[in-house]
């Protein structure tokens, strides 16, 4: 059959009228110019395989589904250069016999439906028989398979066009020839997207692949934990998944024990509709819905009405940012959802949404109401020092990593010396946790700066004067010199003698200009000092970091995990060394000294997420998200009650920041009401 191309431009009729000869030799004809034509087998499997494959990770799920499909109770997987130069996939399932090994990899050729009915009554992960003639289409193809009955076992190799097209003269049947292999099927491809470059050229890095990859696994091992799972990655181990006999154990193995074993579980059959779910306390909430699986029937699905169930479950038990740990297993009826409607299979339809949104949704909330979800109190989070014993709040967590911030700013830029947000004397304990504590760690050597950390325990002030190391500035007891060029360099300056600034709702603060008063986010305000403090810092070099004396470990996800070796510059330009500690977590080498005073592990945990949903963004991106979550973290926040001179600490900062109008996200810092403006409300004009 005559190709439709010729020298990368499309053929067009030839022309029988002379006067249009010159337009149709400068530009193809309309569409509706050109004759309809059948397309070539070859390019239809390429087309079909651009509608499936997509990556690496497509042909694995591929591949994974039919072994399951199979029966197999163990697969393993091997995986090269991130999947484009190998995808082997090897299973004890019942395996294809010789006389269907080529049908096999036909397009439109299956043993999973026979009529129309059975479209509507699906019962296993693969039905439409397109897959492995579309895998084989655009990569280089090798099968071998042998069934239980066989006694030996038969292999087919293909690639690109050459798809169960050769014929073996001596039986006039498909090249088809005998080979070694064990009961159980073995699919190797090779050189994904050889023949197909445009495609080819969209594939990222080894590791990010790897990364897809690894996800493609975790969502089928999780739905079905019965089946022994291995992986490889170029000739190296990867994972290693027994099989088990409940789901928090293959939750567990993927995400460690620690999740695992906080996991609550709930169980319910109504209406055909059968609900198994594990979900962890809010206070184990993630920053990102990356942590939410849906399955039905052993298929992993996306479905917006079950999220917006998980989401209203929640709704009031966590901050509005933060996300559940939700695994969801469902078993319905096939009767009662189309799962043809994608062209992955990612999303299906139901025939009463409604009710499955309902259903989910009564199943978590009467769980969450039913137990006493107050987090569990830690005592080496609480304690800062081995022989004290007085409990420490959140309130105290806080004022301690401000003093912290504080004390690293005025290190490193003596002229921000007026910044000082220690406590009151009724929190004059400082919470270090003991880890992170200086006695106990090996900080790494000082720069220019000369920084040195912060004394882990403050000790008692007396209310009534200022300490004798502190300027009487530093303290908001004069205002004269230096708030006299603040308020010369910066046409909005505060005028904030004492008494002129209060806290409203310990919230926002309120303070008087030459034109009115404004009225400031105590949070957003600090979040933008602290991000442009931290970037200045960053341009410079890598931020201050420690190393810890007993490594915290934070369990992860396959995401987080490539998200932590793709991005492993960034994390030491921030101050944070992160190892390999078992398959599925990551010990923490290195913290950043100005954040000794937050949970490594929580934090680590955040920015990974931050960093995965950033995906593969710019260099400037990453490091705006970064400074951006340390900025919020370290900042004050809502609902700290500060005093006269933190306050005034705090504004006399504003006029010496960069954009300090709006916070890193975007949000205003502050509000201005002019003299006039109070004139007009007061009907005085």
């Amino acid at each position: 059959m005559r190709h439709l191309y010729s020298r990368g431009r499309m053929d067009s009729p030839p022309s029988t009228n002379s006067q249009h000869s010159v337009t149709s030799s400068q530009a193809d004809p309309p569409p509706s110019g050109r004759p309809i034509l059948r397309l070539d087998p070859a390019l239809v499997n390429q087309i079909a395989a651009g509608e499936v494959i997509e990556r690496p990770a497509s042909v694995v799920k591929e591949l994974l589904e039919n072994a399951i499909d199979a029966g197999a109770t163990r697969i393993d997987v091997a995986i090269e250069e991130g999947g484009v130069q190998l995808i082997r996939v090897t299973d004890n399932g019942c395996g294809i016999g010789r006389d269907d090994l080529a049908l096999a990899v036909a397009p439109h050729a299956t043993s999973k439906i026979r009529s129309t009915e059975d479209l509507f009554n699906i019962r296993t992960l693969g039905f439409r028989g397109e897959a492995l003639a579309s895998i084989a289409s655009i990569s280089r193809f090798r099968i071998v398979s042998r069934p239980a009955g066989q006694n030996e076992a038969f292999e087919y190799v293909g690639h690109g066009e050459r798809v169960a097209n050769e014929s073996d003269e001596s039986n006039n049947a498909p090249h088809i020839r005998p080979s070694a292999g064990p009961v159980g099927t073995t699919v190797e491809v090779r050189n994904l997207f050889y023949n197909v470059p445009a495609r080819r050229k969209f594939l990222r890095q080894a590791a990010t692949e790897m990364g897809h990859v690894t996800e493609q696994i975790a969502r089928l091992a999780l739905a079905h934990p019965a089946i022994a799972f291995s992986v490889s990655h170029n000739g190296r181990p990867a994972r290693s998944l027994p099989a088990v006999s409940d789901r928090r154990s293959r939750i567990g193995d993927f995400y460690g024990p620690e999740l695992a074993s906080c996991l609550i579980p709930v169980q319910r059959s109504e209406r055909d509709l059968e609900i198994e779910a594990l979900f962890a306390p809010p206070a184990q909430s993630r920053a990102s819905s990356k942590w939410q699986y849906v399955f039905l029937n052993g298929r992993f699905i996306t479905d917006r009405r079950i999220a917006y169930a998980v989401r209203e479950a929640f709704r009031g038990l966590m901050e509005h940012d933060r996300h559940a740990v939700v695994f969801l297993f469902l078993r319905a009826d096939p009767r009662q959802f189309d799962v043809n409607v994608h062209p992955t299979k990612l999303e299906v339809r139901w025939r009463d949404a409604g009710l499955v949104q309902s259903q989910v949704l009564a199943v978590l909330r009467e769980a969450l109401l039913a137990r006493d979800l107050t987090p569990a109190f830690s005592l080496n989070r609480a304690i800062g020092d081995a022989g004290a014993t007085r409990d420490a709040g959140a309130d105290d967590r806080q004022r301690s990593v401000r003093q912290a911030v504080a004390d690293y700013l005025r290190s490193i830029d003596p002229t921000q010396a007026r910044i000082d947000f220690a406590p009151p004397p009724s929190y004059a304990l400082r919470n270090v946790r003991p880890s992170l504590a200086p006695t106990f760690a090996t900080p790494t050597p000082p720069s220019d700066n000369q920084y040195a950390p912060p004394d882990p325990v403050a000790r008692p002030t007396d209310p009534r004067r200022p300490p004798a190391d502190v300027p009487p500035l530093e303290r908001g007891a004069t205002h004269s010199a230096n708030e006299s060029t603040a308020a010369q360099t910066a046409p909005n300056s505060l005028d904030s003698p004492a008494g002129s600034v209060i806290q409203v709702h310990n919230a926002y603060i309120v303070a008087q200009t030459d034109e009115g008063i404004v009225i400031i986010d105590q949070h957003a305000l600090h979040e933008r000092i602290l991000y442009e403090k931290f970037r200045q810092r960053l341009l410079a070099g890598p931020l201050e970091s420690q190393r810890l004396l007993i490594p915290p470990t934070v369990c992860v996800s396959a995401a987080q995990a490539e998200a932590a070796e793709r991005q492993g510059e960034l994390l030491q330009r921030l101050g944070i060394e992160l190892d390999r500690f078992g398959p599925a977590s990551l010990a923490i080498q290195s913290f950043p000294i100005l954040l000794s005073n937050l949970d490594p592990a929580a934090f680590v945990r955040d920015l990974l997420d931050k960093l995965v949903d950033c995906g593969e963004a710019t260099a400037e991106t990453l490091v705006h998200a970064a400074l951006d979550m340390m900025a919020c973290k370290a900042a004050i926040k809502a609902g700290d009650a500060l005093t006269q001179d933190e306050m005034v600490a705090l504004l006399s900062q504003r006029d010496l920041t960069e954009r300090s109008s709006n916070c890193p996200h975007g949000r205003p810092t502050t509000l201005q009401l002019t003299t006039r403006d109070l004139e007009r409300q007061f009907k005085r004009t």
